[in-house]
């Protein structure tokens, strides 16, 4: 235990201390300011054009559905690109793999540490869209404010399987720039694709990115809950089952 969490940190502290990911983090903070500023240029219009509604509210939930579409999968497509590829690629994977610690265990920790950093920037999110809500938009009652950490808290399931994927596809990788190139394209064709052939929107993980909507609003059918748990739970299953074997077979 004491091998998985020295790693675990390890990689973690390398994430944290790599300028773009910091860079990305304060990206993260701007975009909410930004969503702010306009929110009150939208408001000033509807005053004088009359009816004409603009959302671009600064609510934490308000903010989300960007975050989770289009800047945190790339943070954890490039979180698995860096402590897998990149690190195979240059040969630093050899030092970790000698110490006294079963591979699958420093894969899970590699994993834990891209979700860590994830967690981290969705709580900058949530923390700097709920001041910016309250300065500039209408306050959010107790119970707004706790259904919108309770949703945020909701995006790490799905998210968990998104980093499962980006780290399978990793390990497949002979460089960083071709890996994220690969991860981006599987990423834009699994949301494309559902919109071509409607059938695959139940079929593919990226469907439920937003599945936090299910809970805070009204709850589906209890079949068609279990239904869509499953799904996710299946593909992690595969994608870390997978990655872990590949992992442990691979000669780095």
């Amino acid at each position: 235990m004491t091998a998985f969490y020295a790693s675990y940190r390890n990689d973690l502290t390398k994430l944290l201390r790599r300028k773009k990911y910091i860079v990305f983090l304060a990206i993260g903070i701007l975009i909410c300011i930004i969503w702010a500023g306009l929110s009150g240029i939208a408001s000033g219009l509807v005053g004088r054009l009359g009816g004409f509604a603009i959302n671009l509210t600064p609510t934490p939930m308000g903010v989300l559905p960007f975050f989770l579409q289009i800047l945190i999968p790339l943070l954890i497509f490039m979180g698995a690109t860096d402590l897998i590829t990149v690190e195979g690629a240059e040969g630093t994977m050899k030092g970790a793999i000698c110490r006294p610690s079963e591979r699958w265990k420093l894969y899970t920790g590699k994993l834990l540490a891209i979700m860590t950093y994830v967690a981290l920037y969705l709580v900058c999110v949530f923390v700097v869209s709920a001041a910016l809500n309250q300065m500039v938009g209408r306050p959010l009652g107790l119970l707004e404010f706790f259904a919108s950490l309770l949703a945020y808290v909701l995006t790490i399931p799905p998210l968990t399987v998104l980093a499962a994927f980006a780290a399978l596809i990793a390990l497949m990788g002979r460089s960083g720039s071709l890996t994220m190139l690969l991860l981006i394209a599987a990423y834009l064709a699994m949301n494309i694709l559902p919109i071509v052939l409607p059938v695959f929107a139940e079929l593919l993980f990226t469907s439920y990115l937003g599945w936090h909507r299910l809970w805070i609003g009204a709850l589906p059918h209890g079949t068609r809950l279990i239904h869509i748990i499953a799904i996710l739970l299946g593909y992690g299953f595969v994608f870390f089952t997978a990655g872990s074997l590949i992992f442990e077979r691979k000669e780095y």
